[in-house]
């Protein structure tokens, strides 16, 4: 029988994900073609979240992702990269996807919704960082 969370209990454990995915993005270098691309738009990598971030996967964009930018719009990215680590031209792609996500601090029933969360660790992290 598997065990049923209460919304609580799912709130905490979605957190909890959150903060292990950014903490050990932040742990690590990052490419600088993405380091890059995220400076030309206005984004401090090392100020902002990364919900996901996937690398030279076959038959996919050699860097791409979602994040939450520091002062809260959720990007997605995508660039392939030349031999020598930089994005090929008419390659990358950079995307405001916030629309997509729900910040509502509190729904009935559902409790914080998944973009509140990941704006609420944001700040968190950024605060524990200065």
């Amino acid at each position: 029988m598997s065990k049923q969370y209460s919304v609580q209990q799912q709130i905490a454990l979605t957190q909890a994900a959150i903060k292990k995915t950014a903490a050990w993005w932040r742990a690590r270098p990052l490419p600088d073609a993405l380091r890059q691309c995220a400076a030309s738009h206005g984004v401090t990598l090392d100020a902002a979240l990364m919900l996901d971030l996937q690398l030279a996967w076959p038959d996919m964009p050699a860097v791409y992702g979602k994040l939450l930018s520091p002062d809260g719009h959720f990007i997605h990215f995508e660039m392939d990269l030349d031999d020598n680590l930089r994005p090929l031209p008419g390659s990358v792609a950079w995307d405001d996807i916030s629309a997509r996500y729900d910040l509502t601090a509190h729904r009935r029933g559902k409790g914080v919704r998944y973009g509140e969360l990941c704006k609420q660790v944001l700040q968190e992290l950024n605060r524990g960082a200065s």
